[in-house]
This record gives structure tokens, C-alpha cells and sequence, in this order.
């Protein structure tokens, strides 16, 4: 009763459309046929991939294939609850940041392993809050170009969101998203010490048409992971051992103008500080930009960002795993380019050539070039 009750006083229908780089949690349909298949609809999608990184820090270029797909379910159990699950590859060792299968893993003629990333319930409380249970994609809005920096969407993770939308007239919308997930389940010991390593977030975002061209959006999450000292250093990949404590507040400004030669021009400029660290390497920026468009057949992009990142800046654990050195922000920091571009030979196949580079004050500087083929099934 307290949910419709705050949906009463917060809604007024939902927003007329979401931004270009919201992700996650949709809205579900409130008109649903008796059909069993009509409430059900499915995804799919794939990836291949040729990478190669050069200059590594053990003096060993490293050549590979590399494959990834996934295929997803959705069902409207009624009409305002939806079943999801997806049904993703895994890599060797199952690293969460890297769902691909390399050619030859294993003995180079097993099949590999595939694994349930996503299965989760969501209840459409009003038409201005979604809740969501179970493991899904995260739900907090990330910049354009280089979003995948501080959280990489590979990582799936396991608890509770809300997004809260509500209705707007004129040029201005916003929304606000709430998250409790757990990233490990902790056995306490017998004097009732040690808890679950978790992460607690809170993310508002504010979207503005400053024209019919012109969209602009700013979004600012806070991020406060407890217990992180339960989880082995392994486990915290790139962070120093001794960083136990991350409370990451991450703020983007992004803006797109459409029209003239290039069609379409993206730019966001990126900011994160672990405001709980205390071993001074805890800030972190990137800024990029995006020209072109990528939505259907013969449309091309060229992108360009910057990224300087402190080792405590971001939870490497689930931060982006593309940069050369593993462990996003590993030792004292990392700074790079990424830089590439993209081609639709169709509505659902782009082609993609892309090339990353890292400083992080080691004796080699590696950089990455990669070659994607992504389509998309359904």
C-alpha cells in the first residue's frame, strides 16, 4: 500500500521518451493479450572477434580469436509483472567483465560454457516506478562513447532496483534509480563478524531538448560499497590491497547536436572521485567524443575519448575490462586513448575497428587493437 500510495502522489504517467544512453529496466506494456506468445518476446545477440595487444608488460604480444553470444527472454506473467532471463556465454575462469569464449579455450575442440547472467522480476508499480528483483542489467545511466568506465555492462549484478520516472511536459525530464546489490554471500563467523561485500546506490539524472538539434543530459550516482574487506584481493583486481573502502560519486555531462555533414555529434565529459579513500589515489576523469550514427544500414561513427583514472577511482571488480593492462586503474593509475569506428553493412550487423591504449607506469606502454563483428539476431 505504501508503493501505490507513493506512486499516487509521484506519477503522472511516464516519461514521453527515455535519453539515447539510458540503459536497463524498461517500462512494461499494460495491455496484454490472453496468447501465451504474445506476452513473450525474445533477444539475441553475437559478437566476433579478432584482438591483438602489443607492447605487453611481460615483452609477449598477444594474438586471439574471441567469441560471445547471448540470448534473452522476456514474459508478462500479468500486466504489470515481467518474467526476464538470459542465457549468456562464459569466459575461462568466468570472470563477470568478460563473457567472451577465446579460440582454443580448453583444449581447443570442447565446447564452452554458457551460464544464466540475467534472471530477474519486475513489477511496473505505476506508470512512473519500475521495481526490479533478482539479477539484471545495472540500472544506472552511463555516459555516451565511453560508458563503460566505471561500471562495465557485462557485469550483471545480483539485488534490488527501483526507477522512479514520472511524467514532464516541455523540454525538461528527469528521473531518479535506487540499487541494493550483493556481490558476494559471506558465511559470518561464530562472534557474528563479517557481512556480504554489497554496493548501495542512489543515481538522479536531469535530461534537457535545448533545441529540435540539441539534447543535453547530466546525471550524478553515489555508490557505497560495505565489506569490501571480506572479499580476497583477488577479487579486487586492480585496486591496491590495502583500499578496503569505495564510495564512488560519478557525475557525466553529455550533449548531442544533430544535423550537417556529420549527422550526428556526441560529446560527455566524466568525473569520479572514491571519496572514502584515503591512500590519495582516488579521482578520475574522462572526456570523449562521438561523430556519425549508428542505427541502421550505412550509417558510420568515428569515436575518440581520453581517460586518466587513479588505481581507487572505481571498483575494478566490475569497472570495464577493455584497457590493455588488466584491472581498470591497476597499480598507481592508468591513463589511455580509445579510439576507432564503426559501419553498419545492415540494420543489425556493424562492423568495428578500434584501438586502445594504457600508461600506467610500466616499463611498456601496451595498446589493444580489436576488430568486432556484432550483429544482432532479434
Amino acid at each position: 500500500m505504501t508503493i501505490l500510495a507513493l506512486c499516487f502522489v509521484l506519477s503522472g504517467g511516464a516519461s514521453e521518451a527515455a535519453p539515447a544512453n539510458s540503459p536497463t529496466i524498461p517500462v512494461l506494456p499494460l495491455e496484454q493479450t490472453d496468447s501465451i506468445w504474445s506476452r513473450l518476446r525474445f533477444s539475441a545477440e553475437g559478437r566476433l572477434r579478432a584482438e591483438s595487444t602489443f607492447d605487453q608488460v611481460n615483452g609477449v604480444d598477444r594474438h586471439r580469436g574471441r567469441l560471445r553470444f547471448r540470448i534473452g527472454a522476456e514474459y508478462d506473467l500479468m500486466p504489470d509483472v515481467k518474467l526476464g532471463a538470459r542465457i549468456s556465454t562464459l569466459s575461462d575462469g568466468r570472470d563477470a567483465n568478460n563473457p567472451h569464449w577465446d579460440f582454443g579455450d580448453g583444449d581447443g575442440f570442447e565446447g564452452g560454457e554458457l551460464g544464466l547472467d540475467r534472471f530477474f522480476l519486475q513489477w511496473q508499480a505505476c506508470e512512473a516506478l519500475a521495481l526490479t528483483g533478482g539479477k539484471f542489467a545495472h540500472p544506472f545511466t552511463r555516459p555516451p562513447v565511453l560508458r563503460e568506465l566505471a561500471w562495465d555492462d557485462d557485469v550483471q549484478p545480483a539485488g534490488v532496483a527501483a526507477v522512479w520516472k514520472p511524467s514532464t511536459t516541455g523540454r525538461f525530464g528527469f528521473d531518479v534509480r535506487a540499487t541494493h546489490v550483493v556481490a558476494a554471500e559471506v558465511n559470518e563467523s561464530g562472534d557474528g563478524t563479517g557481512s556480504d561485500p554489497a554496493m548501495t546506490g542512489l543515481q538522479g539524472n536531469a535530461n534537457w531538448k535545448a533545441s529540435e538539434s540539441v539534447d543535453l543530459s547530466l546525471g550524478t550516482s553515489y555508490s557505497h560499497w560495505s565489506g569490501v574487506d571480506d572479499l580476497a584481493v583477488a577479487d579486487i583486481q586492480g585496486n591496491t590491497a590495502d583500499a578496503e573502502h569505495f564510495a564512488i560519486w560519478d557525475t557525466f555531462l553529455a550533449g548531442t547536436v544533430r544535423g550537417g555533414p556529420l549527422h550526428q555529434t556526441t560529446a560527455f565529459a566524466q568525473y569520479f572521485n572514491n571519496v572514502d579513500d584515503e591512500s590519495g589515489e582516488d579521482t578520475g576523469f574522462a572526456v570523449g567524443v562521438q561523430v556519425g550514427k549508428s542505427s541502421k544500414k550505412d550509417d558510420w561513427n568515428l569515436f575518440a575519448a581520453y581517460y586518466d583514472v587513479d588505481a581507487n577511482a572505481v571498483f575494478s571488480a566490475v569497472a570495464q575490462d577493455d584497457t590493455p593492462i588488466a584491472g581498470t586503474g591497476t597499480g598507481d593509475g592508468m591513463e589511455g586513448f580509445v579510439l576507432g569506428g564503426q559501419y553498419f553493412v545492415a540494420d543489425n550487423v556493424s562492423l568495428k575497428l578500434w584501438v586502445l591504449t594504457s600508461d600506467a607506469g610500466e616499463s611498456e606502454d601496451p595498446y589493444r587493437v580489436r576488430f568486432d563483428i556484432d550483429f544482432r539476431i532479434l
